[in-house]
């Protein structure tokens, strides 16, 4: 009875978004003058009927357009929905037989949308939205979360967050089990379009439709070195001035792009001396006077309140790194999602809003 009744309300969530899903199809298609008539079935099914013949688009077929219009490749989108690219196509192929219209033309640069096929993307991502939301309406009425659930971070915030993060959650919801997986943006970003994680934290990011995304602080670069150096919290150092200095830099994609941008920018190269994908090697290296390092200024604040070490920040330009929160819009447990979001930017915003004095900014909406 329960099950029914929850198929009932998706289906009056999703209902009126595939309507106009096929009417802007046929409509684009010139195939019918008559908008579709739309009916669900209790295999989650909706139809869409025109004329005397019906066209039957299942959440399974609804989620493969959306992956290929997304990725813009088959292989992608078969990595993305974890089935083989031949079972792809065919499900393509024939929801565009059925349809009677193609929805993407094939050319050098991937599978690119047609008219009627954007038309009927852009409602068939309200429609999964629409279900999703349905789907966490009537997971919210339940009081605990419950399964499993990936969760990313970048690892400098995984040393401060993870502990409080898990404690909380285990408190609030003892029947959820909680993966806390670690590394820098390029991998959190893969992890998350390929369904490796539900949710995560990461710097700077390339832009993409397979995410949902919101910005949470910002943070200033600092240039790091010995006492001796002289640099200063209060004195900041310019870009140009910054890229003579023997240098011992990150690797870490979502960071160098941010340092490598703002120096073609000025027109500067760095004196590159090493590199690493590691912090605490980075540092190493600064403590051992192999060089300075560019770091953001939040997992080194310990280091300069000690003295260990010294910094100043960037200029000329200014050199920030943006944190943001991350989930696929192709999400299992949107409830859970909804719930970790807020536990997240809930422990998050005590210990951010404590390093305003050397500029970090918060930048997270109050939901």
């Amino acid at each position: 009875m329960g099950d029914q009744h929850a198929l009932s309300t998706i289906a009056s969530h999703c209902a009126l978004h595939l309507a106009a899903a096929a009417r802007v199809l046929h409509a684009a298609a010139q195939l019918h003058p008559q908008p579709p008539l739309l009916r669900h079935n209790s295999s989650l099914a909706w139809t869409v009927a025109a004329d005397r013949s019906g066209v039957t688009v299942d959440i399974r077929q609804l989620r493969t357009i959306l992956a290929i219009a997304e990725t813009g490749s088959l292989t992608r989108a078969a990595e993305l929905l974890h089935v083989v690219q031949p079972a792809l196509s065919r499900q393509l192929r024939q929801l565009e037989e059925e349809l009677g219209t193609p929805l993407f033309a094939r050319n050098r640069l991937g599978m690119v949308l047609t008219v009627p096929g954007r038309r009927f993307v852009d409602q068939v991502r309200l429609s999964l939205q629409g279900l999703y939301q349905a789907k966490a309406d009537i997971g919210a009425a339940a009081a605990n979360l419950m399964g499993s659930v990936s969760i990313g971070m970048l690892p400098a915030l995984a040393t401060t967050l993870a502990g409080p993060l898990v404690i909380s959650l285990r408190r609030q919801y003892p029947d959820l089990k909680v993966r806390i997986a670690t590394g820098f943006t390029d991998f959190l970003q893969h992890s998350l379009e390929h369904g490796k994680l539900d949710i995560c934290l990461m710097g700077d990011y390339l832009q993409s439709e397979l995410l949902h995304t919101s910005p949470v602080f910002r943070e200033p670069l600092y240039v790091v070195g010995l006492p001796s150096s002289g640099l200063s919290p209060a004195t900041p150092v310019g870009l140009a001035d910054v890229a003579k200095m023997p240098l011992v830099v990150p690797e870490a994609e979502s960071l160098r792009n941010v340092i490598d941008r703002a120096c073609t920018i000025i027109g500067v190269d760095l004196n590159l001396v090493a590199e690493s994908d590691s912090t605490a090697v980075l540092l190493e290296l600064v403590e051992r006077g192999v060089g300075f390092t560019i770091l953001p200024v939040m997992p080194i604040a310990s280091m300069l309140k000690d003295k260990r070490l010294v910094g100043a920040p960037i200029i000329a330009p200014p050199l920030r790194r943006t944190v943001i929160v991350g989930s696929p819009v192709i999400n299992r447990n949107p409830h859970t999602v909804k719930a970790l979001h807020a536990e997240l930017v809930g422990l998050l915003k005590p210990i951010v809003t404590g390093f305003a004095d050397v500029g970090v900014e918060w930048l997270a909406k109050e939901s």
